[in-house]
């Protein structure tokens, strides 16, 4: 089962056996639908779309991504290829001027060639894009399931730079072995970066292990020998279970229930379970649907019951229904937000970045942390505004459309160095967690004009040294960035200076190594009269000295302010009466370094560029 992650209309399938779902225009519920073949399609499903609004408009998730300060730099997108791989695509030649590029490619890998129209949805994310990078080459691409592979290696070959995806298969397994891992896989190995939504399972999720402490055959949801998990589904909704199992020699079964209908001794009444034969190499899986035709909201239930095999560990999900009595959203991802290697995206509103109660939890089964990071939804697209507008559908192509600027910027970038460069520059880089991942994607600083320094691990940091102005280049002659250098003290004094904003000193130090005329020379003058240093004797300050790590840490902590209190960082090669002790306590504690090891700071190293950008940015970061 294919779904996708918009909470908006429901709609069928272009192959046998698919479906996909978006949820109703109200928070909270989901619709589900019954499976629907091709010919079903016609009659089943409602294709129409909202009036789309006469001018273009602008996401309001694009103003705190950092995206106008690229654009007005010139990094637009230009020179990448972004693929929107959806479902459907209704309403495309409606779209507003200004809201999509005015050429766009199309491409349809199912029965007929054409692309599907059965949903606005891809329409969405295509404009969410273009808001986000307006100069990338879009692509339109709808797929059947029997031909994704065939659609994937077509991207490959058109050279598309990303793919955003916001739909899921729910249908297991979800532990990396689903059909469709090693395809994506093999694009991403082959250059594309691929950004997947979450989804919106995070309340209507549950996962436990197939125990049944009374031995009568029904897995206990949770302790107190409950058999029941609950939901209600609204008047005149359909909606679906389905149920996914680790062990492929085990055979479970699911079963519905109406929880306001008891049978003679008092039990709910059981309304269908599933019979399917399984542990002999079978999909280990069942979907169940259900219409609720009471006439009012009501209440039901499902269980699962094991039928053979050991125990394994088991998930079931739900669409169209309230959120279970019983939901764990840990782990809630589905496929193939749940690959190591995508950028997986949650949902957070985009006025108060609160995480929205559906976007989908990690780890993932291989205990991966997901989500990579999260982006705005409730924002306008042409057809729809504001809280129509909620999923992580809408989260993960603002997240495209950032990447298309970072691969702009810099092409030679791998997948797995724009998942990096990413994290490091959002909300929570210093603090992930399952929630948000690294938190709200950011742009951060502009790039440098440093092409070598694409890839390095403190990229971040020399693109922000460079945009801040703490350094305007490397002293070595024919290198322009020079990471791995030593910092000599001149420099030291230069970086601490231009970080805080250039004071002048109120009178000029004297130091008889340092010439009136140095360009480093008010440096020096702001670090003595600060106290931050005083020179390396009392009357030299030895500019052409490398910087020990020690020193680093007493610049650092001075420069701060002398900060008391901080808890012990118990190196094993810092001395209690260590000179630098303090401000190593205080680094630690402060998270602007971990040491050079586990238990040892390392302080008579020296410091090299790289590493006095990254502890300038992560103390600008803490301001």
């Amino acid at each position: 089962m294919l779904l996708v992650l918009g909470l908006t209309t429901t709609f069928g399938a272009p192959a046998t056996g698919l479906k996909r779902v978006e949820s109703s225009r109200f928070v909270g519920q989901y619709v589900a639908t019954d499976r629907i073949t091709p010919t079903d399609i016609a009659t089943a499903v409602d294709t129409s779309v909202p009036a789309r609004l006469a001018l273009a408009v602008l996401s309001e998730g694009l103003a705190d991504s950092g995206a106008p300060a690229w654009h007005a730099a010139g990094y637009t997108g230009a020179g990448v290829k972004v693929a929107i791989l959806d479902v459907g695509f209704d309403g495309i030649d409606n779209v507003p001027a200004d809201d999509l590029p005015a050429d766009l490619l199309e491409m349809a890998f199912d029965s007929d060639g054409i692309i599907d129209k059965l949903t606005d949805h891809g329409t969405q994310m295509a404009e969410i894009v273009h808001d986000v990078a307006p100069d990338a080459e879009l692509i339109l691409v709808t797929f059947a399931d029997e031909k994704f592979a065939e659609a994937v290696a077509w991207m490959e070959f058109a050279g598309v730079d990303v793919v955003t995806f916001s739909m899921e298969w729910t249908d297991g397994p979800l532990d990396g072995t689903h059909w469709t891992a090693p395809i994506i896989q093999r694009s991403i190995d082959g250059g594309i970066a691929w950004v997947v939504a979450a989804g919106n399972s995070a309340d209507k999720h549950h996962n436990g292990t197939t125990m049944d402490v009374d031995g009568d055959g029904w897995i206990e949801v949770t302790s107190g020998g409950i058999e029941h998990n609950r939901f209600t589904i609204d008047s005149g909704d359909k909606a679906e279970v389905s149920l996914s199992w680790n062990d492929p020699t085990t055979d479970l079964d699911l079963c519905l229930f109406d929880m306001e209908l008891f049978d003679s001794d008092g039990q709910p009444t059981q309304i269908e379970c599933t019979e399917n034969r399984q542990g002999f190499g079978e999909l280990a899986t069942e979907i169940l649907t259900l219409a609720n035709e009471t006439g009012a909201r009501h209440n039901y239930s499902y269980g699962v019951t094991r039928r053979s095999g050991p125990e394994t560990t088991y998930e079931t999900r739900t669409w169209g229904t309230s959120p279970l009595e019983f939901a764990n959203p840990a782990a809630s991802i589905g496929v193939p937000g749940n690959m190591a290697d995508v950028i997986t995206v949650g949902a957070v509103n985009w006025r108060t970045e609160k995480l929205q109660s559906y976007s989908a939890w990690g780890p993932n089964h291989m205990g991966d942390r997901k989500p990579d990071v999260v982006g705005p939804d409730q924002i306008t697209t042409s057809a729809w505004a504001g809280v129509d507008n909620l999923g992580t559908s809408y989260a993960a192509p603002h997240v495209a459309g950032l990447v298309a600027l970072i691969r702009s910027a810099a092409p030679d970038l791998t997948p797995a160095q724009v998942k990096a460069r990413l994290t490091s520059r959002a909300s929570r880089a210093n603090d992930p967690d399952y929630k948000y991942g690294w938190g709200v994607a950011r742009l951060g600083s502009l790039p440098s004009t440093i092409a070598t320094i694409r890839g390095h691990w403190a990229e971040t940091a020399i693109d922000w040294a460079f945009t801040a102005g703490i350094t305007d280049g490397c002293p070595t002659l024919g290198d322009l960035t020079c990471p791995e250098l030593a910092v000599t003290r001149d420099e030291m004094a230069r970086f601490l200076w231009r970080f805080r904003s250039l004071p002048l000193a109120t009178v000029s130090a004297v130091f008889a190594d340092v010439p009136s005329d140095a360009t480093y020379g008010p440096a020096v003058d702001f670090l003595a009269e600060a106290g931050i240093t005083l020179g390396c004797t009392a009357t030299t300050y030895c500019p052409d000295g490398t910087v020990t790590r020690a020193e680093m840490a007493a610049f650092l902590w001075r420069l701060e302010g002398s900060p008391a209190g901080s808890t012990s960082a118990g190196f094993s090669d810092v001395a209690a009466d260590f000179f630098a002790g303090p401000a190593i306590d205080w680094l630690l504690a402060s998270g602007t370094t971990t040491g050079c090891t586990p238990t040892s700071y390392c302080p008579g190293g020296t410091v090299t560029r790289a590493e006095m950008f990254t502890f300038l940015q992560r103390l600008d970061s803490a301001d």
